[in-house]
Formats: structure tokens, sequence, C-alpha cells
């Protein structure tokens, strides 16, 4: 996409479309794509025109493939970009998560979850990565006994899981976990309501206490209607 293809309005319109069809605030769009809040509060000013890596980090955020999505195109393209996002936006979700520092805020971002992803793929270093892999074995095993665990096993469970937290953040990582809720469906069935769990061990330099991911969900994994918004509001809303 050249300079005279990058209109700021239209970027602009494009960027505040994606926010409220993932129902995402600034900041948890920049927290997704990898930016400051500042680059998407100049972005939707429509007085800023960013580059190529900028919009690709947006499109990557979201689901997208590619950044023609940013670039004017004729209504009839328009409409079929559109839809795509529709279609895409019942298969991401956005998971609210915190660091974990004490068995409580393990315990409490776990006790709910039926099923786990785990994001490690910020981890680098013989050291961090061993850790990360005995953690990512540790929560899947959990998942299968957990609902068959005491108490107190459960909190010996988390304090295990805190202490390698606290590993990982002698070297420069925190442990991020929350969760969301997803669906499958299945003709002639009731549909199958999870709640699923997301672990995400990232630089602490980019981490802060309360992060926002952005999930895609897998297979025949969707979101819940009431967790997402109306094609039709979010476009009377711009």
């Amino acid at each position: 996409m050249d300079t005279m293809e990058r209109d700021p309005q239209y970027i602009a319109e494009q960027v505040k479309f994606l926010r409220k069809t993932y129902r995402l605030t600034q900041e948890n769009l920049a927290d997704a794509a990898g930016l400051t809040t500042r680059t998407i509060e100049k972005i939707e000013s429509g007085r800023h025109r960013p580059d190529e890596q900028t919009l690709r980090s947006i499109a990557r955020a979201v689901g997208l493939s590619d950044i023609k999505f940013f670039a004017k195109p004729s209504p009839e393209e328009q409409v079929r970009f559109r839809a795509n996002v529709e279609r895409a936006s019942r298969k991401m979700v956005l998971a609210s998560t915190t660091v974990i520092k004490t068995a409580s805020d393990f315990l409490h971002a776990f006790g709910r979850a039926e099923m786990f992803r785990i994001d490690t793929s910020e981890v680098t270093g013989d050291e961090a990565v061993e850790i990360a892999a005995t953690m990512s074995d540790q929560v899947r095993d959990l998942i299968d006994i957990w609902s068959e665990s005491s108490e107190v096993d459960r909190l010996l469970y988390a304090r295990s899981f805190v202490e390698d937290c606290k590993q990982l953040e002698d070297i420069g990582y925190l442990c991020h976990m929350g969760r969301h809720r997803q669906r499958m469906r299945d003709e002639g069935k009731p549909d199958l309501v999870f709640t699923a769990g997301f672990l995400s061990i990232r630089p602490t330099k980019d981490s802060s206490q309360q992060r926002y991911a952005l999930v895609q969900l897998e297979g025949r994994w969707e979101t819940l209607e009431e967790d997402r918004p109306s094609m039709l509001k979010t476009q009377e809303s711009l």
C-alpha cells in the first residue's frame, strides 16, 4: 500500500470501527498491538498518517491477514471487508489478565477455568524457557485434577506456581492470567459454553498490573452473542 493510498481520515474511521467491533478501548488496542495509547489516539484524530508497520501491528492484533482493510476501497470492497471483520469478531475475544503475585491471585484466575490457553511466545533464554515449560505442563495437569483436589492441595499447587512466577520475575518476565467465555455450536444439541483460562508470560518491560489479550478461538469455538456488539450498532456509533 503506497503513501497515496493511506488516507489518514479513512484510516482513523477504520481503526475506530475495529475498536468498537471488538469492544476495545484505545488502551486495549494499543496493548494488543504492541503500540502506545498515544499512537492510537493520533491515528484516530485523522491528522496522522501511520506507517505500514504500525498498520500491520493493528491488523495482526485483531486477526486481519493484511493491511488492505486500511486502504480506501470501492463501495463493494468496503462491504466485503467489513463483513470479513464481522466474521472474524466471532472468533476473537478480549481477555482481561492480571499479574500473578500471590496464591490468591492464582486461585482466583484458575478456579473456574475448564480449559486453558498458554502463550509463551515471547519467552527467550534457556532458563526462562525451562521454567515456562514447567509452568505450562503444571497448568495442563491441574485442569485434569482440579475438580477432585482438596482446598489444601489447591493452595499448595497455587504456592508452587507463584514460586515459579517469582523465578521468572527475577529474570525479567511476568505471568499474566485471565479467563473468558466461549461457545461451540453442534446442530441438534445444546450449545457447549466453557470458561477458558489464559496464561501469558511476557517481558517485564512490556507488562503492567492489568493487560488485555486478544485471543483467537480455534476450530468451531466462537464468542457468545452477548460478548460482541452487533455490526449495525458499531456502524451507527462511528
